[in-house]
């Protein structure tokens, strides 16, 4: 993997925003391993300290990775000073108020795209820009129908129509705000590739869900964490979304690193889905590797979505950038989630 050429020079620096996430943690990560180093934009450095300890220590020891506050990621020149010097940029944050008001959530969302590319614009060291989108910008993943074939063009308009009905706002809008900030997001990457004269090159990364080794206990605590839902019985959770797909966040990060170092890699919308799963399969494994603990009983009629999704992009990255010849197995990926310090019977 280090004869790889690169898109961006070993020892360049990289922007990952909203650093303390799950993925964006394990994809600093993963740049720090290959010898770049991580400038990570955080909303509160000091809440943030833990990315410089850890598996990080030495890296920061030797000043390899960096947090800078931007404590809003909608505002006007929110990342002007963060983009500075940078080759590359990672985009992983995302607005995570759950209020019924769109304009709260899917509105600042679309001002951090425009904010990141306008910086960017302004910066002639960057290369590349990769956004993590995610799988409900194209689908809903309902179960229950036939979700079709998914495509380069396949959004879930659905979300955006729900959260923009008018007003007065309720829990139905806070349910779609999440999904509708994703549609709306990577929307707006594509229309501002679209019309602009780009001196670098934007790609798209889309998981779903995501499961394995959390680096700090508000990955575990997080509500995305699948895993420790299934394995705290939290039906509350796990009751509005029998089946979905899951991948470990390891495998994702690699894609990113690809995503953004790979030559030949360009304009793609790169959906990185992982394995199509039903609750029951994720407690099947528990029961195994956990004999000893009670779960929940299995749901009755599982069924697993019914969609059809072009992942070989994702796994030709996987496999030139990790040496993985696909998704890390199911079971791995669960046990590297449940046996950590953080989550405890």
């Amino acid at each position: 993997m280090s004869s790889l050429d690169t898109t961006i020079p070993n020892g360049s620096w990289v922007l990952v925003t909203g650093a303390t996430g799950f993925l964006a943690s394990h994809i600093a990560l993963q740049f720090l391993k290959r010898g770049f180093r991580v400038r990570g934009a955080v909303r509160d450095v000091n809440r943030a300290s833990w990315l410089l300890e850890g598996p990080f220590k030495s890296y920061a020891e030797g000043g390899a990775i960096k947090l800078v506050a931007v404590p809003d990621l909608g505002a006007d020149g929110a990342y002007d000073e963060a983009v500075k010097g940078v080759a590359a940029i990672l985009d992983t944050a995302y607005v995570t108020n759950i209020v019924p008001d769109p304009n709260q959530v899917i509105t600042p969302a679309v001002n951090g795209i425009r904010s990141i590319m306008n910086a960017a614009m302004k910066e002639p060291s960057v290369k590349r820009i990769v956004f993590t989108g995610s799988a409900v910008s194209a689908s809903a993943l309902t179960q229950d129908i036939d979700n079709g074939t998914i495509g380069r063009d396949s959004w879930n308009d659905a979300a955006l129509e729900a959260a923009w009905a008018p007003p007065p706002y309720g829990l139905s809008h806070a349910m779609a705000n999440y999904a509708a900030s994703k549609v709306a997001a990577e929307k707006e990457v594509w229309k501002f590739v679209q019309e602009n004269d780009l001196p670098f090159t934007v790609n798209v990364v889309s998981p779903a869900g995501l499961m394995g080794e959390p680096l700090t206990k508000a990955h575990i605590d997080g509500p995305a964490n699948w895993v420790a839902h299934a394995f705290r019985g939290n039906t509350q959770v796990m009751d509005q979304r029998l089946a979905s797909f899951l991948s470990d966040v390891k495998d994702v990060a690699a894609i990113h690193v690809g995503a953004t170092l790979d030559p030949e890699i360009k304009n793609a919308r790169l959906q990185s889905w992982g394995h199509s799963i039903h609750w029951n399969d994720v407690l099947a494994i528990l029961r195994k590797i956990r004999p000893q603990k009670q779960f929940i009983d299995d749901y009755p009629d599982p069924q697993h979505l019914k969609i059809s999704v072009d992942q070989s992009g994702s796994i030709v990255l996987l496999k030139k950038w990790s040496d993985k010849d696909g998704w890390t197995p199911l079971e791995d990926a669960v046990l590297e989630n449940i046996n950590n310090q953080y989550l405890v019977d």
